[in-house]
């Protein structure tokens, strides 16, 4: 209980230091100067502040801060520094956990562990290390009491979108936190990541430009995860990548593309492609890391998925309509207009000019129209599978910022949505 109500005053005094700040910007007309430093003193918040309690909260600022192409570039200069930097506790404060998960003493599955962490992130710690037998490999631990912090934290952030949406109606995000309530659990368990990753490492077996590191499953438990070890620069380190000879636009268009098959042909897709968990190796090989949210469509699902996407293509609002009521979205009334504009955001917008997914243009438009045709007839049912693949979208679109790339969507998307569309209705 005390360390819900700490944690709890905690977030809510940031949230509320940060909104109270916004509003009083908006209140006195205040200039971009002073917009600017608001945008930074707040990333600096919570910066010290997810630090400081860890848990959720460095999961909710890894996101914000892969956001370039929608948020101030404050927020991703400050908060991108956590996708995989998190301050890294000491190896030893691991080892009572690694010893009970293994059944057996460290010494007698490692010859070799590396104090200095690969990889600090926000539910769990990455160490290089040697098995007895030779293989190099990451090992994964979950930090202790990572299940219990992750519960508390949930509740707060229930509690705080809810009050937020009630004073901006336009900005009510509690779908998300009902997705975060449902799939972090998921993330909890590493045994649920092994089986994921050793999927998509079938799916993708015959692509040689990726690799999803092998798991050691003899040695690997729900709370320990041992893997092939995949050295690699991180996918939004330009200067990286051109030390390396790989183009970076080359890698942004090979991602997109990465993640259509994903989605529209396999149904099943890395859900969480953050800059940290993407690495490019020598020749532009990609290395696909963290699986512990991944999602898996029915078919019916993805062939919708294709059929909306290929109706934004096509520009036909009455079909774009009936494609996303086919998925499962449901408005107040039956007009088609809602619905039409959200495949104008989703996707339309961008491809009918030539624009990277998202684009600050295109942001203004949308976000001084948008507002307006949803209050008009607002959604009362969104499907979370939907969500999911628009919290890649935007994952990837801010990599794609970052990397100075505009990829032609429409060119990448066509070969997709041909297969897709070619299937016979449900």
């Amino acid at each position: 209980m005390l360390l819900g109500a700490r944690r709890f005053s905690a977030l809510a005094a940031l949230v509320a230091r940060i909104y109270g700040g916004y509003k009083l910007i908006q209140w006195t007309r205040g200039d971009g100067v002073r917009l600017a430093r608001h945008h930074r003193r707040s990333a600096e918040g919570a910066y010290r502040l997810a630090t400081r309690l860890e848990g959720l909260p460095i999961k909710v600022c890894q996101f914000v801060g892969s956001r370039a192409d929608i948020l101030p570039a404050e927020y991703v200069e400050v908060l991108s520094q956590l996708q995989d930097r998190v301050p890294p506790r000491r190896l030893a404060t691991f080892l009572p956990l690694l010893r009970r998960e293994l059944g057996r003493p460290v010494e007698a599955a490692f010859a070799e562990l590396d104090p200095a962490p690969l990889a600090s992130a926000s539910l769990a710690q990455v160490h290089r290390g040697r098995l007895r037998d030779g293989r190099e490999v990451a090992v994964k631990m979950q930090y202790p009491d990572i299940e219990r912090v992750v519960r508390v934290d949930l509740r707060s952030f229930a509690v705080l979108i809810g009050v937020l949406a009630r004073l901006e109606r336009d900005f009510d995000f509690r779908a998300l936190i009902r997705e975060v309530e449902k799939y972090v659990p998921l993330e909890l368990d590493f045994v649920h990541e092994a089986d994921n990753a050793e999927r998509m490492a079938t799916l993708l077996g015959g692509r040689p430009d990726i690799l999803v590191p092998a798991i050691v499953r003899e040695l690997s438990t729900r709370r320990v995860l041992v893997m092939e070890y995949a050295p690699g620069v991180r996918v939004t380190d330009v200067e990286g990548l051109r030390a390396l000879g790989v183009d970076p636009a080359d890698v942004a268009r090979r991602l997109i593309d990465l993640f259509c098959e994903q989605i529209l042909v396999h149904g099943f897709f890395h859900a969480d492609p953050h800059p940290g968990n993407i690495l490019v190796q020598p020749g532009g090989r990609l290395v696909l890391l963290d699986f512990g949210l991944a999602k898996d469509f029915p078919p019916a699902f993805r062939d919708g998925v294709a059929r909306l996407t290929a109706a934004i293509v096509g520009g036909d609002r009455a079909r774009v309509a009936a494609a996303f009521r086919a998925l499962g979205f449901r408005t107040r009334e039956e007009s088609d207009e809602s619905l039409a504009w959200l495949g104008e955001a989703f996707l339309g917008w961008a491809l009918r000019n030539g624009r990277s997914f998202a684009d600050p243009a295109m942001i203004a438009e949308l976000g001084a129209e948008l507002p307006r045709v949803m209050r008009a007839n607002p959604l009362i049912e969104v499907p979370a599978d939907v969500l999911l693949v628009g919290r890649v979208m935007g994952l990837l679109s801010g990599i794609g910022k970052q990397l100075g790339a505009h990829v032609d969507l429409g060119a990448t998307l066509l070969p997709y949505l041909a297969a897709g569309a070619a299937r016979p209705e449900a």
